[in-house]
């Protein structure tokens, strides 16, 4: 599959188009399209910080990856939020907030609501709640009013220090995180929880449903590690196994989505030699978590992290190869 850009899926370029001069744009072929849009216009706001996309659900094929519209319009605007539905299937991202949080609210609407329409003004809604107070609002208009009427030059200090202190603050957010799991290692986290819902999603699979939950084990355990090491281990052992867990995990990413594994347990009949396919795809899942629960067990007991897995079987795929390089490409790698 060759790496996309806008310019090979039609939607998203107008989609881009769309979005440098308006905060909403529902593509012509959407679903229930005007009703969308006639909704969001009343809920999302006029400042230029929330941008959402309609798309049709034809838009999400052929892409490397779910969220590849996402990132590719969040990449394109300077919107604050992007919250972006390919049919019904719904996706969020923030500066703003902590991106997991509106990916969750967006996830959690799209499973709850009645209609995508109600997802979209939920998750708009609430994300807005999440987000904190613009400088920009009423107190500084309050604050212009007030100036010609000032009297000396003490309360025009102490407002010109607030005003630069909040804005100084809200700068700062989006790059001042507290999440103790590097972006690269969360970007990751995150599309195996995304796809840890298509298996769980396979109907009569054992094998699905086995891979469902070793994909949860796996994120669990990734999260806990870099949290461990953040509280208990130096910053060369969380650079050493971020420089490892980069590499196996985009790895394994690139082994279990939708266009290998899943289509090997859905499709077994285009695939030659499936079943050891299939194989070496749950052998390296259940051995770059068993790696990662013994460094769990090594950072707790203050030892040095050693990693002893390869993914030779996974390295020889050529196809996986480019898979995995366009994940890393897709993710500014």
């Amino acid at each position: 599959m060759p790496f996309l850009s806008a310019s090979d899926n039609p939607w998203l370029e107008d989609a881009v188009e769309g979005i440098s001069t308006q905060n909403v744009y529902v593509d012509p072929a959407a679903s229930g399209g005007q009703e969308i849009a006639e909704a969001l216009a009343g809920v999302v706001p006029d400042d230029g910080s929330i941008a959402v996309v309609v798309l049709p659900s034809d838009a999400g094929k052929n892409n490397p990856y779910s969220s590849y519209i996402l990132e590719r319009l969040t990449a394109a605007g300077d919107h604050e939020t992007v919250i972006v539905a390919v049919g019904d299937d719904l996706q969020a991202t923030s500066s703003a907030i902590d991106g997991d949080v509106a990916l969750r609210i967006a996830n959690e609407n799209q499973s709850s609501a009645p209609s995508t329409q109600d997802a979209l003004v939920e998750t708009v809604q609430e994300i807005s709640a999440e987000t904190p107070t613009s400088p920009g609002g009423g107190d500084a208009g309050a604050g212009g009013a007030a100036i010609p009427l000032v009297i000396g030059g003490v309360v025009l200090v102490a407002a010109a220090v607030t005003a630069f202190g909040l804005i100084a603050r809200r700068r700062r957010k989006p790059v001042a995180s507290t999440d103790p799991v590097p972006a690269g290692i969360r970007l990751r986290v995150n599309r195996l929880r995304e796809l840890r819902a298509d298996y769980a999603a396979v109907p009569g699979s054992p094998v699905a449903a086995e891979t469902a939950a070793g994909i949860d084990a796996l994120a669990s355990h990734v999260e806990q590690l870099f949290i461990r090491l953040d509280a208990k281990a130096g910053e060369d052992q969380s650079a050493l196994a971020e420089a490892e867990y980069s590499d196996k995990l985009a790895r394994l990413v690139a082994a279990l989505d939708r266009d290998y594994l899943l289509d090997l347990l859905t499709r077994p009949d285009l695939w030659d030699a499936p079943d050891e396919r299939i194989g070496e795809v749950r052998e390296a899942l259940a051995a770059v978590t068993t790696q990662i629960v013994d460094n769990i067990k090594q950072v707790n007991a203050r030892r040095g992290l050693l990693f002893q897995v390869s993914l030779d079987s996974l390295i020889g795929r050529s196809e996986l190869r480019d898979w995995e390089r366009q994940f890393k490409q897709s993710s500014g790698e």
